[in-house]
């Protein structure tokens, strides 16, 4: 595997922290309990999923197949390991982190 171009990448918003280093992919929210997910970032996936009352759940896992898009939106009822509850309007904040993520790791991104 060839090295990423970048090292370190951090995004923070309300009560969760993604970050890359060094291709490691780590999720940190604060909540009643502080939980965290961990992959390298060739096997990251995130899934989004639309609800009501203008919430969004992003549901974070391991991809099957490498060559999977990083993040797409789902119906499925199949979740991944780690969920996190967003506000619907921060959604396009998200996907603009991980279309970055999908292009330090070469891989896609669902439209």
């Amino acid at each position: 595997m060839e090295p990423f171009a970048c090292d370190h990448k951090v995004f923070e918003h309300d009560r969760v922290h993604l970050r890359v280093d060094h291709g490691i992919f780590e999720l940190f929210r604060r909540n009643r309990i502080i939980s965290s997910y961990r992959a390298p970032l060739s096997w990251l996936k995130v899934r989004a999923e639309a609800r009501r009352n203008g919430l969004t759940r992003l549901h974070f896992g391991n991809v099957e197949e490498l060559d999977e898009p990083i993040y797409a939106s789902t119906t499925s009822s199949r979740h991944g390991l780690v969920t996190v509850e967003i506000q619907t309007t921060d959604e396009p904040l998200y996907r603009a982190f991980f279309t970055e993520l999908a292009h330090l790791s070469d891989r896609p991104i669902a439209s």
